[in-house]
């Protein structure tokens, strides 16, 4: 085919084909973006737009507590990784992007949270205030 025919055929195609531009994405009333809520019940986490009232895990019906933007979730089996999630959670802190704040990571073990934590009550992520009511460890110094 030559370079002529190729253009040609090209031209055709476009007087049939009409292309519009795409709509602009409108955003929703409300969040427009989802947050990582996990369920320290059954060990799973779930992507859902924030909300001021209570969300139920649709795994167990379970409480779903938001987590932030950036969690990660642990493999389901790995029982010491969530309570190391959950003792940070029950400490205050979410877990958002690191980008924003030069600070110490959250630790990578649960042996390490206590000390963590004690060392780190100004930390960037820790924006909650501390919730004692289902501690999975108990964190000695903290009540």
């Amino acid at each position: 085919m030559t370079d002529s025919e190729k253009s040609r055929r090209k031209a055709l195609r476009g007087d049939e084909v009409k292309r519009t531009p795409a709509s602009p994405k409108v955003a929703k009333s409300g969040a427009s973006y989802l947050v990582a809520h996990a369920c320290f019940d059954c060990h799973k986490s779930f992507k859902v737009a924030p909300r001021d009232e209570p969300v139920v895990c649709p795994n167990c019906g379970g409480e779903l507590h938001q987590m932030g933007r950036s969690f990660k979730a642990p493999p389901a089996k790995n029982a010491e990784q969530w309570a190391k999630v959950q003792a940070l959670y029950n400490a205050g802190f979410r877990f958002s992007s690191y980008r924003s704040h030069s600070c110490a990571p959250l630790p990578d073990k649960l042996s390490q949270v206590e000390a963590f934590i004690l060392q780190h009550p100004d930390h960037p992520m820790r924006v909650a205030a501390p919730n004692n009511s289902f501690n999975p460890m108990p964190l000695r110094g903290t009540g």
